[in-house]
């Protein structure tokens, strides 16, 4: 293709770069990456050629450089290798190459292989660039190509020649791919250039941003055969791989490990039926039965779309992944009455931000169960005994699944409704023994109720207190909690704290002893990934402050509305005063988990007015003496 970068040929441009226009702080760039793909029969050929510049002493760390490839089977292999660096000194270029000696090969686990290397001669303003071949024997599916790096990337490049025997999907992700015109002049020859691409790095609430890296996917959707053998020689034709969402449930559903799960035989039905849930109803009856298969049956860490062990395994061991472990409770659901499916998902972190809608079956990661009870839609995962019947792990809260049915298999909404959120209650007075004292009540319900309890147990007080008022919490007088997990999860912490610096003369109050927030947790300027609270709630503050008598309130705070565009998030804050009383209410609703960041400068703005509001004092003046 004529948009090669040619080794060892710099512009002017690049030598003479300093700085990232849009990442100024960037200690390193890459200026330009090619991936020119094409296949010899039905082996892929991927020539990768990379351009780095060195803009500051700590960017000099990207010239230690590994490349990972599946080496079992001999399916990838990695050869010609090139590296070198290009300084200017006085205006002469100086060129340091690598030797074949300075490449290393590594064995890694799972039969993977790594080959590294680390530029000589690097330093501020040198250009460090490499290229190589890799081979690949799996044409099922295509390695992945990532336009985004750990650095910011001026120009990322993919292109490959499919030839007319093969026949494969294309799966985009992130918003400068999918607008790529990808279509050439050339026939079955596709490109995509993305530019100007902030580096991956961790920003708060975004522990997933796998999911909305630019990227692109490929899956073999057809390939032509030829049979001479037949009679006439007749027997050529092109074969279409997973056309509907249905073929591709047929033929999972055959796989050895799937089927009894889906058809238990007469032997594991009688053992599913030695355990009888008391309930009578459809949804008592699937708690008892989710409830039996959490308690009892152990989940091992791991996780696939697919089971490891069949049925009668899983009776006799009792212990699984997690995809084993859910399609035994389908198995108990179904035994019981009970309408259940399996349920692939990509979760979080697992490099899809959405799912397409063709039977892609590279995007799934997870399997979990699908449930319908009394009308009404259930996803479960029984993995976790701490965990209520109708909830998921955070990072299963996705937007879509795909369903496995007899019929009508395909995406299918996933819907989950909580009513996540805090109350507090808080009361400030004077005791008895004239000392300032409040008294909080706090209410967390759904995810913030699982999420503060971290898997603890209701009797480890000393646990929950600190993950609720933190490791050290000042002027404690008591501490006690509860907790509830019908008709919905809640844990309830009461709480009793002193004012240690109250001052007679006059005395600053906040009106709330806990908060979702203590600081603004959005301190850069810009951001590359959206912000994903992980789900929607509602919290809402009281505080009733009792003015002492010969008190009176000098100052207190604003009242606030303020909201995202939008309307994604809305915070409220209003203050009343009345004779001997002032009512401090606040309120804070997230609509949507996932902001873009687009919107990011106007949440940043939001969250300080937040944060810094719920912080602001009321303020007593002694007026005279009681």
């Amino acid at each position: 293709m004529a948009q090669d970068i040619k080794f060892g040929k710099y512009s002017q441009s690049e030598l003479e770069l300093t700085k990232v226009d849009f990442e100024p702080e960037a200690a390193s760039v890459v200026l330009e990456e090619i991936s020119n793909n094409h296949f010899m029969g039905t082996i892929q050929h991927s020539t990768i050629h990379r351009r780095i510049k060195i803009l500051k002493e700590s960017g000099k760390d990207v010239g230690n450089v590994s490349i990972t490839f599946y080496a079992g089977d001999g399916i990838q292999n990695v050869t010609k290798l090139n590296a070198q660096t290009i300084n200017i000194e006085n205006g002469i270029e100086k060129i340091t190459k690598l030797s074949k000696d300075d490449f290393f090969e590594v064995d890694l686990d799972d039969n993977y292989k790594e080959v590294r290397f680390t530029f000589k001669d690097v330093k501020v303003g040198s250009i460090i660039e490499y290229s190589y071949l890799k081979t690949d024997k799996s044409i099922t599916f295509l390695d992945s190509w990532v336009f985004h790096n750990p650095i910011p990337t001026m120009k990322s490049t993919y292109t490959i020649e499919v030839p007319s025997f093969l026949n494969y999907n294309f799966l985009a992700q992130g918003e400068k791919t999918q607008s790529c015109k990808y279509q050439t002049n050339y026939p079955g020859t596709y490109s995509w250039t993305v530019s100007n691409l902030s580096a991956i790095k961790n920003e708060p609430m975004m522990s997933n941003y796998q999911d909305f890296i630019e990227k692109i996917d490929f899956q073999l959707a057809g390939y032509a055969f030829s049979n001479s053998a037949t009679y006439g020689g007749g027997g050529s034709g092109f074969k279409e791989t997973y056309t509907t969402w249905q073929e591709l449930t047929e033929s999972i559903s055959e796989f050895d490990l799937f089927v009894h799960y889906l058809n238990p035989n007469a032997g594991e039905k009688s053992q599913i039926l030695t355990f009888v849930p008391k309930g009578e109803t459809e949804i008592q009856k699937a708690k008892d039965v989710y409830n039996f298969v959490t308690e009892k049956y152990s989940y091992n860490g791991e996780y696939s779309p697919f089971p490891s062990k069949n049925l009668r395994a899983m009776l006799e061991s009792r212990t699984g992944q997690r995809a084993d472990i859910n399609l035994t409770l389908l198995a108990y659901l179904r035994q019981n009455g009970l309408t259940a499916y399996p349920l692939l998902i990509s979760s979080k972190g697992n490099g899809r931000s959405r799912l397409v809608d063709t039977p892609f079956l590279d995007q799934f990661n997870q399997l979990i169960i699908y449930a319908k009870i009394d009308d009404k839609e259930y996803f479960l995962d029984a993995t976790n005994s701490e965990r209520p019947f109708g909830y998921l792990p955070l990072s299963h809260h996705v937007s879509y699944g795909y369903i496995m049915k007899e019929k009508d298999s395909g995406l299918i909404p996933v819907q989950l409704p909580h009513r996540s959120g805090i109350v507090q209650m808080v009361n400030t007075k004077l005791d008895e023994n004239n000392h300032l004292v409040s008294e909080s009540t706090v209410r967390y319900t759904d995810y913030d109720a699982l999420s503060k309890m971290n898997g603890s147990s209701i009797d480890e007080v000393d646990t929950l207190k600190k993950y609720i008022l933190g490791p050290t919490p000042e002027n404690l007088l008591d501490f006690a909690v509860t907790e509830k997990t019908d008709p919905r999860k809640q844990l309830e912490a009461k709480f009793k704290h002193s004012f240690a610096d109250f001052d007679p003369e006059t005395t600053f109050i906040s009106p709330f002893a806990y908060t979702r927030w203590s600081e603004n947790p959005f301190q850069s300027e810009v951001r590359t990934f959206p912000v994903d609270f992980l789900y929607t709630f509602t919290d809402n503050y009281t505080s009733i402050i009792e003015i002492p008598k010969g008190y009176t309130v000098d100052d207190y705070p604003q009242d606030a509305n303020i909201s995202i565009p939008g309307g994604t998030a809305l915070f409220t804050y209003q203050v009343t005063q009345w004779e001997g009383q002032i009512k401090v209410t606040a309120s804070i609703s997230l609509k949507y988990p996932l902001i873009s960041p687009s919107v990011y400068p106007d949440l940043k703005y939001f969250m300080e007015i937040l944060t810094t509001k719920l912080k602001e004092p009321v303020v007593l003046k002694k007026t005279a003496n009681p």
